[in-house]
């Protein structure tokens, strides 16, 4: 049977709208007919879907969902279910409320599925691109449970402890990234406007120039070549990397080269326990089974290598084999107080919480590996920047100390 929504002229010419669940449209236009109803339009819910995904996606371009947005959406819907309110009254008010024409557009449509019977999960699982694992995830849990008031509830302080995390991390590297970016700058800036003005005096004197003068001013000759390539070369770069870090040998490269690098190797690792074992221990304190809840934690976690031994470790569990058992076996990215906890979880049937009280002792480690890193990068990009600044005014002292002696 398929849901059918149907649009029809009753005998006073005034439109009907309603929905229907039958094996055909034929069924349903008889439906009408003996009802003295006129078919316009009878289109199916998955019709439908696949309208509204497409006008999503128009609109993408312009528009996007944040993770902001999406934690105030989860509060404030944890909000008016617990304060008595039901589903579609709760959506009611969000779409209402909501400034983000994307996810408006997106309640709206959620809203509509609700009306027509289906659960609030369905709704939100057309739009699982734009949503992160853990919020469907959750959602379908609390519904099973007959818990999605407390089940948002979680998940509101799950998005918004993610939310921090992740504000700290670009705290600590921001700035790392605009001191290395403004020596770069500067570099630039004398390559392109200083270095050029006075290597001609030197050349039009007839002094040699030294070998490191002659690579900066092939550099500089380069880069004022022609802007407008410059430009095009500088665009075409960021492009290639941002493309490149999206595909998946991208991501294999970036974490290959991270965990190869001192202090932040260990930071990487870290941040990707915090996120699978905070969102491993909500998943199951809502209902979920081990094995649902490692698949959608495997996603959240954002990082192949964890990926892959998640889906190993998942395959091993449908085999009979524990969680610890299981993880034991990639040593070198679960700890061993992670598996020994896991153990006693399994054991005295406490895992969830014992997994939480993980991710918020480990959540101290990373900031306290953000401190390190920070204290780190500064001493050597700054020594970077000297380095950089001083190579160029060597390359132009000394031909200058040239060119006195030459004189005298």
């Amino acid at each position: 049977m398929v849901t059918y929504i149907y649009e029809a002229y009753n005998k006073d010419n005034r439109l009907i709208k309603g929905e229907y669940e039958s094996n055909s449209r034929e069924e349903i236009v008889d439906y009408l007919t003996k009802k003295s109803l006129t078919p316009i339009s009878i289109k199916s819910v998955h019709d439908i879907n696949k309208i509204s995904s497409k006008n999503i996606l128009s609109l993408d371009l312009f528009s996007k969902i944040t993770s902001i947005d999406i934690m105030f959406l989860v509060r404030n819907l944890s909000t008016t279910i617990r304060a008595g309110l039901s589903v579609i009254e709760s959506l009611d008010i969000l779409i209402k409320d909501t400034e983000n024409k994307l996810l408006k557009k997106i309640l709206i449509r959620v809203e509509s599925i609700v009306k027509n019977g289906q659960p609030l999960s369905v709704g939100f699982e057309n739009y699982r691109n734009l949503f992160p694992p853990i919020f469907i995830g959750m959602i379908k849990a609390g519904e099973v449970s007959g818990q999605l008031d407390k089940n948002l509830k979680e998940l509101a302080l799950s998005m918004s402890k993610e939310y921090a995390l992740r504000n700290k991390v670009k705290s600590a590297l921001t700035y790392p990234i605009i001191l290395l970016a403004s020596s770069f700058l500067v570099v630039i800036l004398m390559l392109i406007f200083v270095l050029p003005k006075l290597t001609a005096s030197f050349v039009s004197s007839g002094v040699e120039l030294p070998w490191i003068t002659k690579i900066f001013l092939f550099i500089s000759k380069v880069l004022t070549w022609s802007y407008s390539l410059d430009l095009v070369v500088v665009v075409g770069i960021i492009y290639f990397f941002s493309y490149f870090k999206s595909t998946s040998i991208g991501k294999k490269f970036y974490f290959y080269i991270l965990s190869h690098v001192p202090v932040a190797n260990d930071l990487v690792k870290k941040v990707a326990l915090v996120r699978f074992s905070r969102t491993f221990g909500n998943l199951i304190s809502s209902g979920l089974s081990v094995v649902d809840s490692l698949e959608i934690s495997s996603k959240s976690v954002s990082n192949h290598l964890y990926n892959e031994a998640i889906e190993k470790s998942i395959e091993d569990i449908k085999n009979g084999v524990t969680i610890s058992e299981s993880f034991s076996k990639y040593p070198k990215l679960f700890p061993n107080l992670l598996i020994s906890l896991i153990t006693v979880g399994e054991r005295t049937g406490s895992l969830q919480e014992i997994i939480i009280t993980f991710a918020d002792f480990y959540e101290e480690e990373v900031d306290n590996k953000l401190k390190e890193l920070t204290s780190v990068l500064e001493p050597v990009l700054l020594l970077i920047m000297g380095l950089m600044i001083g190579a160029i005014a060597i390359s132009i002292i000394l031909p200058i100390y040239q060119l006195v002696g030459h004189f005298v």
